[in-house]
């Protein structure tokens, strides 16, 4: 097998831990909130603590890329997530952690824009829609795993167990990356000096803003969904947990399908706001039926969500990288940005949604939910 080939299997298996670490920690807070006492309000703050961590330091990661190259950043940042994640099987309480999560969130900064570079570095310039697609087709894989399969893991070894292996499985994959992620001239960039110019006008570019505003509404319609879906099913309406984790991992079963789907249609048609516009507001509309708490509509309803919402994450990365093709060097940086104000700007969406939860009840939650999308996606019509 080619070296280019190998390396974007190695990039797709990382891709796949790094996010059973980031579901896994929601699809079983029922039994942490169960050993600890809590509800759903800590399951908010501790997703608001990693949401924080994930995108406060995209910006930096993008910059450290751009000076030392985008493998080393990605081995270092899956080699952090993990630890940290390995660690938080052996919490005493749920302070310790929320910090966990917030360094798991750093890790996974590191890690993501340096691979959406890398993988479609290695499979060519008329593929990188196609590549960054299956990208995200490895994330919902890994999500499927960590929301249907941790909760099997957590009802037979307790959930301090499947932490302790989720993140060993991280290290194994930061120590494989390590010896297949080809070396290139670029790697050693000592010579290389970062131009403040170029960074803010990455940083201040305005399509990249709308990009970053747009990708803020699809994020929060995925944080909802992945979030809340498996504690909502179980809490509210009384559900096995296996087949709540079964079910709230339906969005990302198709998202498998429609990833690749979008990145390829993108390559073909190349129009970000008319694919990125239809997709958020039949999300929005679809995520409606959650608040009729009738199981047949909401699975309907989170098949369809799923599916339009993958259009949202392939094609803003495939768009910002793209925008910054002159300089090459930066790209990452506008990925990272673009990535860092929707997962910065989204912390505050499990915060909100779980007091309104518990003041007004989960249907006015899943509806001010859907308004949320729509309010956010819109400026996309701005996008050059």
């Amino acid at each position: 097998m080619k070296p280019y080939k190998i390396a974007t299997l190695s990039l797709m298996l990382a891709r796949v831990v790094y996010t059973i670490n980031w579901f896994n920690i929601a699809s079983i807070f029922y039994l942490v909130a169960s050993d600890f006492k809590e509800d759903i309000a800590m399951l908010g703050i501790i997703s608001a603590s990693f949401l924080i961590g994930v995108g406060l330091f995209q910006v930096p990661a993008g910059i450290i890329a751009a000076k030392y190259g985008p493998r080393k950043i990605a081995i270092y940042g899956i080699m952090i997530a993990s630890s940290a994640a390995l660690v938080t099987g052996l919490a005493s309480n749920t302070s310790q952690i929320t910090l966990l999560r917030f360094i798991i969130g750093l890790g996974m900064a590191c890690f993501f824009g340096p691979s959406v570079i890398l993988v479609s570095k290695y499979l060519g310039k008329e593929s990188e829609g196609l590549g960054i697609g299956l990208l995200n087709s490895a994330h919902a894989l890994g999500g499927i795993i960590g929301l249907f399969g941790w909760v099997i893991l957590a009802e037979q070894f307790g959930w301090r167990s499947t932490l302790i292996l989720s993140g060993g499985l991280g290290i194994s994959t930061a120590i494989i990356l390590g010896s297949t992620l080809l070396r290139d001239a670029d790697e050693i960039r000592n010579e290389f000096k970062i131009k403040v110019s170029r960074v803010f006008s990455t940083l201040f570019n305005k399509s990249l803003i709308v990009l970053g505003i747009t990708l803020l509404g699809f994020q929060a319609g995925s944080s909802m969904i992945l979030t809340f879906s498996v504690f909502y099913f179980v809490d509210h309406l009384k559900i096995n947990p296996i087949d709540a984790g079964l079910i709230g991992s339906l969005s990302l079963i198709v998202a498998l399908v429609s990833s690749p789907f979008f990145g390829k249609l993108y390559d073909k048609i190349g129009n970000a706001r008319n694919l990125l516009l239809i997709s958020g507001i039949i999300s929005a509309s679809s995520l409606v039926g959650f608040a009729t708490d009738s199981l047949y509509v909401i699975t309907a309803s989170i098949l369809i969500t799923g599916f339009f919402l993958s259009a949202g994450f392939v094609i803003v990365y495939a768009k910002a990288k793209e925008i910054n093709k002159a300089q090459p060097q930066y790209q990452t940086l506008a990925v990272s940005f673009v990535n860092g104000v929707s997962l910065f700007g989204v912390f505050w969406v499990p915060v909100l949604f779980s007091s309104i939860v518990s003041g007004l009840g989960y249907e006015m939650a899943w509806l001010l939910g859907a308004l949320v999308i729509i309010l956010l996606i819109l400026p996309v019509v701005r996008l050059k």
